[in-house]
């Protein structure tokens, strides 16, 4: 019988992920989607330490500050439309008060920082090779923050350009963290303002940079979450109304094609386990004063004493 799907085989050599690993996630909101599902999974994951970040340059400053401990300083913020930002962060750390939003940007950093010194893996999802370079500065910002456009000249990054970028820092964290894996994605999220020409152009540039990191990086693995959207998937109703981001439906598609990949035998008995805690721990019963829902909440508390004690860093509260 004819197939009507390019199906993905299975990737080989991708690092087996264990229910008490430490995970660290920058980069696009799929980077986000993807670690609220570990969330999920009640892994200990640090999730964006600066907000959703695009561009493969600001990422990399991202990393650095975070291997180096490096603080944000009032220097660091500006002044704009009656709130303080910074040009290294996503408008979800922008706030009214200049010593308030310095104050929530470092404890971000720190914790983030935490997060690496343990982690065993880091998961970048790079979104776009276009960035948007500040004129004054000659850095590429992670967010505009809705400044005027003349304060910026956007480019479109090499794959070269992006290589050269991160492959000192990872290098550097790779040797200074000996066991952590890395693992490279591209966002399927699709940036159309451009128009699909220069999409296509910078998800190449993405591409290609990540070829040769994993080329270059025994401790670098790529994972084909944009070739599954475009090539397995393809198809219209697997994406939002907008036409950009993909659905739930397609994420958790992704998400299954990584869980079969990365999860050995034990992490999939672990991750099924948790994920039915969390499904009764959602439960609304009709009748909460029966004896039946008292049973049943003795049961659920048998069940999280149990893989508490089986996993000891996971915490139900």
């Amino acid at each position: 019988m004819q197939s009507f799907r390019t199906i993905l085989p299975p990737l080989p050599g991708l690092p087996q992920i264990q229910p008490d690993d430490h995970l660290l996630c920058l980069g696009s909101c799929f980077a986000q989607e993807i670690g609220d599902r570990f969330s999920a999974g009640r892994w200990s994951v640090r999730l964006n330490p600066f907000g959703t970040v695009y561009h493969p340059f600001p990422i990399t400053e991202g990393l650095l500050r975070l291997l180096e401990e490096q603080p944000f300083t009032a220097e660091d913020l500006f002044y704009h439309q009656e709130q303080w930002h910074s040009f290294a962060h996503h408008g979800q750390f922008s706030g009214p008060d200049q010593t308030e939003t310095l104050t929530i940007i470092n404890q971000s950093l720190a914790k983030g920082s935490t997060q690496l010194k343990k982690a065993n893996l880091l998961l970048l999802t790079l979104g776009t090779a276009n960035g948007f370079v500040h004129n004054d500065s000659g850095k590429v910002v992670a967010n505009c923050h809705k400044l005027p456009g003349q304060d910026f000249t956007k480019k479109l990054f090499s794959p070269d350009a992006i290589y050269k970028k991160l492959a000192p820092v990872l290098k550097r964290m790779i040797h200074q963290f000996p066991n952590l894996k890395v693992i490279l994605t591209v966002s399927p999220v699709r940036h159309l303002r451009d128009g699909l020409i220069t999409n296509q152009r910078s998800k190449a540039s993405l591409l290609l940079a990540c070829a040769e990191l994993e080329k270059d990086f025994k401790p670098i693995h790529y994972f084909p979450a944009y070739e599954i959207l475009m090539d397995d998937l393809r198809d219209y109703r697997f994406y939002k109304n907008d036409l950009m981001h993909p659905t739930e439906m397609a994420i958790d598609y992704i998400w299954e094609y990584f869980r079969k990949n990365c999860f050995p035998g034990v992490t999939q008995i672990y991750y099924n386990e948790i994920i039915a805690i969390n499904q009764m721990l959602t439960h609304r019963p009709l009748r909460p004063d029966s004896s039946a829902h008292r049973k049943f909440l003795e049961q659920l508390k048998i069940r999280i004493l149990e893989i508490e004690k089986k996993y000891p860093e996971i915490n139900f509260g």
